[in-house]
């Protein structure tokens, strides 16, 4: 099984079209997908602030702006 993680905010649009990528592949394959909502750490916020989302597959962080639903097929295979 695959694991994602997906760090976000409250109030993304960008984390919002992520999270349905996500469930759109999660349809195809068996994905488990934890949620981090990076303003409940502090580190996670001072790290990532402007940079959410974030997707972590498989413990590889991916730039959110290389990922389409065809690439994260293809990651998740």
């Amino acid at each position: 099984m695959n694991h994602i993680q997906l760090l976000m905010r409250k109030g993304c649009h960008l984390c919002e079209e992520m999270r349905t990528i996500i469930e759109m592949a999660a349809w195809e394959t068996e994905i488990e997908v934890t949620e981090i909502d990076i303003e409940k750490n502090e580190e996670l916020l001072q790290r990532y602030m402007l940079e959410i989302p974030v997707v972590i597959i498989n413990g590889e962080e991916l730039d959110y702006r290389s990922i389409n639903l065809s690439s994260l097929r293809e990651r998740l295979q």
